[in-house]
């Protein structure tokens, strides 16, 4: 990735991060993904499908909610078939699985979390960042 082209700059990626993990309503949903066509940085594909897929939440119309839902899935999907040893992008996949419906058969949660902690140390992430994507999967598989 040649770093000087601004296309491939991703020293936002933290901001990208911790504004993603702070989306707390609609308003915060929709100024994250309309933030996101600022940003030139390919990283920033799994958090932008996983908002798109989040949208289904604030819709009442079951095809409105399955269409979001769909969209944002292919994309991550996509991602994921082109970079399959992005931990960024399982992280995101299984909170994804975590919070979606059973009957979306949207399940790959043991082979992401596997993925995860067999990859997570040698990551190229901060820690704080590790401690905060394991903290997220415990959280969500305890309850």
């Amino acid at each position: 990735m040649n770093t000087m082209n601004p296309q491939y700059d991703c020293s936002v990626m933290p901001e990208v991060r911790a504004d993603f993990h702070a989306i707390l309503s609609e308003e915060a949903l929709e100024q994250f993904i309309a933030d996101m066509d600022n940003i030139a940085c390919d990283l920033k594909t799994p958090y932008l499908a996983s908002a798109t897929m989040w949208q289904a939440e604030y819709t009442s119309w079951p095809f409105r909610k399955l269409n979001y839902f769909r969209a944002g899935k292919q994309i991550l999907e996509d991602f994921i078939a082109s970079n399959p040893n992005n931990i960024e992008a399982r992280y995101v996949r299984l909170l994804c699985q975590l919070n979606a419906p059973g009957f979306l058969n949207y399940n790959n949660i043991e082979e992401d979390r596997a993925f995860i902690n067999a990859n997570i140390s040698t990551a190229n992430l901060s820690e704080d960042y590790k401690k905060i994507m394991l903290f997220n999967i415990k959280k969500h598989t305890d309850n």
